[in-house]
């Protein structure tokens, strides 16, 4: 009775092998061809044929699915609202984390890559080879071979290498994701903003239309009295319809502005929005410009990516470097099977790398140019951040500077002169359509004074981008 046979060189088992009865062939197990018809199998892929109707079926099933469990942690404290509830500025960037096709896009690269550290971890399989076998010796019943078992030899860490520098690979396309959710804020942000301007001018158009109005109805009294002329009745007509034209143009906004933030959502029912009393209100925090960069310098995901590409670049070296030094790249444990093989009919192979003829030089100076440029990148990014963070700090101090000059000169100018007409009319001192017409321009100074917070809080948002994070004290 054959004894069983078992080979152990450095970590490398090869497979239990039992000599064969004399005069019989050894026989396939049922094992092995059980994997054989899994892998004939495994080789017939058949791709679903196109079918518009599965555009339509996605597009239904996207309408009606709830946002998922992919919301950061850091949205996971505001409550998910019922279909028909106005959205608030944090609301509507949770359903947008969860139901954004760009975002998902993003966020399913980012797994992609985090799966690529897997795959650098693996490490390749050895095979089993069948070698030596001759028809002749079949024909006068003397059938042998030898079967072998090879496997290979990773040289010294580089599947460290490999894993860390996947590992990179994947932290890189990570910070692209958190980018992708900073700007998402910053888009829902700028667009609650615009509604707040938007609405709140829709108000004071609807003020100044009913001043108009009450102009005309003026005019129209005095016309009958002959105290006025068909041309000024008709001067107040044209100046009503600007105001109203202006007004619808103001809805039409409003209604794209909407429109986009339904967008940035993603797919789902149609949505309303609810937009905060101190949208456009002044934030009093400390702007200082060095504080300002640091905070941009550590939170910007863009400076993380650079940082992980410089070590990217790094690992590359090395592994190029690791290919210069001779080395094992494979080893083999064999076995001879046939009528005259005994227990001790064992063998094996190596096969060593010898870097005669290359000695990777190219490959490594490619390698160590590619360090050059992505630490170039680094500074140029770190550069680009800190002119950003230095652009939008300026925008911010211009757009304050014209809200406090408008606060401290003509919004209060305006209400005195307001108030002064206010008496003199209840005296009897002072036309009524004089009246009206400081009642105006109050209306159009108030507009005025929308449009400067506007800009500002658009500014601040343009800074809360450029730092990577809400303004913090």
């Amino acid at each position: 009775m054959a004894r069983p046979l078992i080979a152990a060189t450095n970590g490398l088992v090869a497979t239990q092998a039992a000599r064969p009865p004399a005069g019989r062939h050894p026989r396939i197990p049922i094992a092995a061809t059980h994997a054989l018809g899994l892998t004939l199998a495994a080789g017939c892929f058949h791709a679903p044929a196109y079918s518009p109707q599965r555009s339509v079926a996605t597009w239904h099933d996207m309408q009606s699915t709830r946002p998922g469990s992919n919301t950061p942690a850091g949205s996971r404290d505001t409550p998910s609202p019922a279909a028909d509830d106005a959205l608030s500025a944090d609301q509507a960037y949770a359903l947008a984390l969860a139901n954004n096709p760009e975002l998902a896009v993003a966020e399913a690269e980012a797994e992609v890559a985090a799966a690529g550290v897997g795959v650098a971890k693996q490490i390749e399989n050895p095979t089993v080879r069948f070698t030596n076998f001759r028809v002749d010796d079949t024909a006068g019943g003397k059938t042998g071979f030898n079967l072998g078992l090879r496997a290979p030899i990773p040289r010294p860490g580089s599947v460290h290498a490999r894993v860390k520098q996947a590992r990179l690979a994947a932290d890189s396309v990570h910070s692209e994701t958190e980018a992708a959710r900073r700007l998402l804020r910053s888009e829902i942000d700028r667009r609650y903003a615009r509604l707040a301007l938007l609405r709140a001018d829709i108000d004071e158009l609807t003020r100044a239309a009913a001043l108009g109005d009450a102009r005309r109805t003026q005019l129209r009294a005095r016309l009958e009295r002959q105290a006025a002329t068909q041309v000024d009745l008709a001067l107040a007509d044209v100046d009503h319809a600007e105001t109203l034209e202006q007004a619808s143009r103001v809805r039409d906004e409003l209604a794209l502005t909407e429109a986009e933030l339904t967008r940035l959502i993603g797919p789902g029912p149609p949505r309303t929005f609810r937009v905060d009393a101190n949208t456009l209100g002044a934030r009093d925090l400390p702007l200082d410009m060095t504080r300002l960069t640091e905070q941009a310098l550590r939170a910007r995901p863009e400076l993380h990516r650079a940082q992980s590409r410089v070590s990217e670049a790094q690992a590359g070296v090395y592994l190029a470097r690791s290919e210069v030094y001779p080395w094992l790249s494979w080893a083999q444990v064999n076995y001879y099977f046939g009528a005259s093989s005994t227990p001790a009919a064992f063998g094996f192979g190596l096969a060593l790398d010898v870097p005669l003829f290359s000695w990777n030089r190219g490959e490594i100076k490619a390698a160590r140019a590619l360090v050059r440029q992505r630490e170039a990148e680094e500074r140029a990014s770190v550069s680009q951040v800190a002119s950003e963070v230095r652009d939008a700090l300026a925008r911010v101090e211009r757009a304050n500077t014209r809200v406090q000059e408008l606060e401290a000169t003509l919004l209060p100018r305006l209400d005195e002169a307001a108030r002064a007409a206010e008496a003199a009319l209840a005296a009897g001192a002072l036309d009524p359509l004089r009246a009206g017409e400081i009642e105006a321009r109050r209306v159009a100074a108030r507009r005025l004074h929308l449009a400067a917070l506007h800009d500002r809080r658009d500014a601040l948002i343009d800074l809360e981008l450029a730092l990577g994070g809400p303004l913090t004290r």
